[in-house]
Parts: C-alpha cells; structure tokens; sequence
C-alpha cells in the first residue's frame, strides 16, 4: 500500500464508517477511472500524480465528515469536475443525494459514466451554470463548493437553491479572503502533507452584501 493510499484508509478508520475495507476498494475503482477518463477529459490537474489523488482530492474531499452530518441530505456539488468532492462523499455516505453539476458538457459525461461504472444510485450530474439551475425547482441542505472562489454573481442563485436551514460548505487552504466578507463560521481544520486545509460555512442569512 502507497504511504498516501496508506493515510487515506487511516483517515476512513478515524471517521468510523461501516466497511471501510469495503468502501476503500470502492475508491480503488473511482481512483482507476479518474486516470482512465482524465486521458481524455481534464478532470483533475494531469500534473497530479496518481498516487497523490489519494490525499490532495479523495481525503480532502471528506474533511467536512469530521465534522458535519451528510446522512440523508440532499447535496449539491458546485463546480464538480471530476466529481469531486461530491462522489467521494457519496461513496462514504451512501444515504445523502448528490447532484454533480458543471458547466462544462464533456465533464458531466465523464462524470456520468463514472457513476454508471461506480453502480452509484441517489447521484445525478446536471450540465448547467449555477445561475440556471434555481429554475428547476431543486432546493439543497447543502452546497459543496472546493476549488473556487465566491463571487457576487453566486450569491442570489446559491441563497435561492438553499432550504432554509441550509449550508454552504467552502474548502479552502491559504487564500480565503473571498470569504472574509461574509463572516464564515470555520467547521474543521487541518494540517496535511501539502498544506492546511480548512472549511468554512455559510448560511442562508450570510450570503447577501
């Protein structure tokens, strides 16, 4: 086993989840699919290193498990590529109802053959901007965003696809000054090989300006 491989299975451990042999040979196969479709598809940096897939997008994809309940919830993941960190979080909490969504057509295919391969059910890909997408009717308990920065244009269609009691979960490391404004609450931190890692949320109330 890779000393990153190695890390991952350690942290599925301290997150107590049921089977976490069983869940690791699901990501095994989500791992070998990222690199198979990412020779076609950009769905991760192809200067990440294959082995590097295990700490910098599938463990950083599940640092809000530490300490946010998933269970049941109706999850939007903004932005999501390659599926991540949406199907990371799906696969490790199998009863919350994912909705991949991406602007980028080729991405939403990849990512749905992904699931397709994965026998993933209770996750969906939308092929929209997030602007759009409040038209459909579709409210969320949350809303992952990784790997991208708040803007002003986000604001009115994130509010508008929030229940009420919703959350905004941002993944962040150095720079988090797109938050400052909003005054986020921090949910977890934490120090990794590659750096710090941190979450923040926002509620309903918090996004306006």
């Amino acid at each position: 086993m890779s000393p990153q491989r190695e890390l991952f299975a350690s942290f599925l451990a301290e997150l107590g989840l049921s089977d976490p042999a069983g869940l690791l040979s699901r990501f095994e196969l989500y791992h070998s699919l990222l690199l198979e479709l990412n020779v076609r598809v950009n769905l991760f940096s192809r200067g990440t290193a294959a082995e590097d897939l295990w700490s910098k997008h599938f463990l950083d994809s599940l640092l809000p498990l530490k300490s946010f309940d998933f269970n049941g919830k109706e999850v939007l993941d903004f932005g999501s590529g390659g599926g991540l960190p949406g199907i990371p979080v799906k696969l490790a909490v199998p009863s919350c109802r994912m909705t991949l969504l991406d602007s980028v057509r080729k991405k939403t295919v990849a990512m749905q053959e992904m699931l397709g391969r994965l026998e993933l059910e209770g996750c969906s890909t939308v092929w929209s901007r997030l602007e759009d997408l409040p038209a459909s009717g579709q409210s969320y308990d949350i809303i992952l965003c990784r790997a991208l920065r708040l803007e002003e244009r986000y604001l009115k269609p994130l509010r508008q696809l929030l229940r009420p009691a919703g959350q905004v979960l941002f993944y962040k490391a150095q720079d988090s000054s797109d938050l400052d404004p909003y005054r986020p609450r921090e949910l977890c931190r934490m120090e990794l090989d590659y750096g710090q890692r941190v979450i923040y949320t926002l509620d309903r109330a918090a996004l306006t300006k």
